[in-house]
């Protein structure tokens, strides 16, 4: 438990520090840039900032506390009724399961925790304590997981940052010149709007690099339709079961829009043979005709 509680501080302490450096920028861009854009005739530029600032916040914020794909938590299987046997289970189930997907055998687990068998691509995330359909990956600077019901989300949310950010960062360049030029005059008068701008440029042109270069990771990604979860572990290296080509794999995970999430309930079933839903994941599809 204390584990759990000190592991739930540091995920919220990293969130909370990752809206700071996010609103950083953008509240020095609100009392230096946007006066300065109005009155040079870039008013288009101010507005854009202002806009692309609050819509990434609000993406942030539904992204963190949106519901990556949890599947519940059930009881302890030994303590389970048995219909088939009239009795109460005594054993765990078997830990593995062997279910065949394009042709390709693959091993489903039990999880001990959730005492569930897992779809799959469903991995029991340590950080949440949950198991999640189609993880891709824990999220630290959002505090929570990304998977097949809230992927598109954190997509919109890194596609927003990286204009959000090229935006500051094209604003502190504009200004961070006008600076140079005129730096000896500049730095008399003005020297909080100058170290705040070089400040800003810094944070804000790193920050574009890393969140560019994870769209178009997560870009890649959905082309193989695999996940980063996979491609870390190298999952799937020689043939990947659930690739369909690069326009289904784009349509499946861009276009695609499952249904509302209202808590999802275990894959196993005791008293019955292992059976996958399909709609727990897009996964499960029927093989091409020859």
């Amino acid at each position: 438990m204390g584990y759990r509680m000190e592991n739930g501080y540091t995920r919220f302490l990293v969130s909370f520090l990752t809206f700071v450096v996010m609103s950083i920028p953008f509240i020095f861009f609100a009392i230096y840039h946007v006066r300065y854009c109005i009155d040079n005739g870039m008013s288009g530029l101010s507005v854009l900032g202002i806009v692309l600032g609050v819509v990434t916040f609000l993406a942030f914020i539904i992204t963190s506390r949106s519901n990556p794909g949890v599947i519940n938590k059930q009881v302890y299987p030994a303590r389970v009724y048995d219909e088939l046997k009239g009795k109460y289970r005594t054993t765990n189930p078997p830990r593995l399961i062997d279910t065949t997907i394009n042709g390709q055998v693959l091993k489903v687990k039990y999880c001990i925790t959730c005492h569930i068998y897992r779809p799959p691509r469903t991995v029991h995330c340590s950080d949440c304590d949950v198991c999640v359909i189609r993880y891709d990956h824990h999220c630290p600077y959002i505090a929570n997981c990304v998977g097949y019901h809230n992927y598109k989300r954190f997509l919109v949310f890194v596609l927003l940052c990286s204009l959000y950010y090229t935006t500051l960062t094209v604003v502190s360049v504009i200004r961070s010149i006008e600076f140079f030029q005129q730096f000896s005059d500049a730095i008399a008068d003005k020297p909080v709007e100058i170290i705040g701008t070089l400040v800003s440029a810094i944070i804000t042109f790193m920050s574009l690099w890393v969140i560019l270069g994870l769209f178009i990771f997560h870009m890649f990604l959905i082309s193989k339709n695999t996940s980063t979860y996979d491609k870390f572990k190298e999952n799937y290296v020689d043939f990947n079961p659930f690739n369909r080509g690069f326009l289904t794999n784009c349509w499946n995970v861009l276009l695609y829009w499952q249904r509302k999430n209202r808590g999802i309930t275990s894959v196993y079933q005791p008293n019955a043979m292992y059976k996958m839903h399909e709609r727990l994941s897009q996964d499960i599809v029927t093989p091409k005709k020859a």
